[in-house]
């Protein structure tokens, strides 16, 4: 299981993929109940734990994992990831920070860090 945190408020989800989507956060496919982010500017979403699946977002203000994870795909936002990516990071506008990336990471504008763990959180 892993805690999910969405603008502050708090998901206990089980592993999987998260997507964002027209301001609607999914869990493996599925709409997260309760979550009314319609109303919100920008979005902001921490992941404890391990991200067994892919995420992918439209526009967010940051994605924060505090574990590993899949491939990242962000049209906007800064990504940072406590641990290790697995596979590939691609996002249009913001800055990229984590340990070792197994493949590839693109980012259009913004940089691209190799940070420590405690320097992101």
């Amino acid at each position: 299981m892993n805690t999910v945190y969405v603008n502050g408020k708090k998901y206990t989800l089980p592993n999987g993929s998260v997507s964002v989507v027209n301001n609607k956060v999914y869990w493996n496919g599925k709409l997260v109940e309760d979550c009314d982010l319609l109303k919100e500017k920008t979005i902001n979403i921490t992941i404890e734990g391990n991200v067994e699946g892919d995420v992918k977002c439209d526009t967010i203000e940051s994605i924060n994992i505090k574990g590993s994870c899949n491939n990242i795909e962000t049209h906007n936002g800064e990504v940072k990831i406590g641990g290790d990516v697995i596979g590939n990071i691609s996002t249009h506008n913001g800055n990229v920070s984590c340990h070792n990336i197994h493949g590839d990471v693109k980012t259009h504008n913004g940089n691209i860090l190799k940070s420590f763990f405690s320097k992101l959180f």
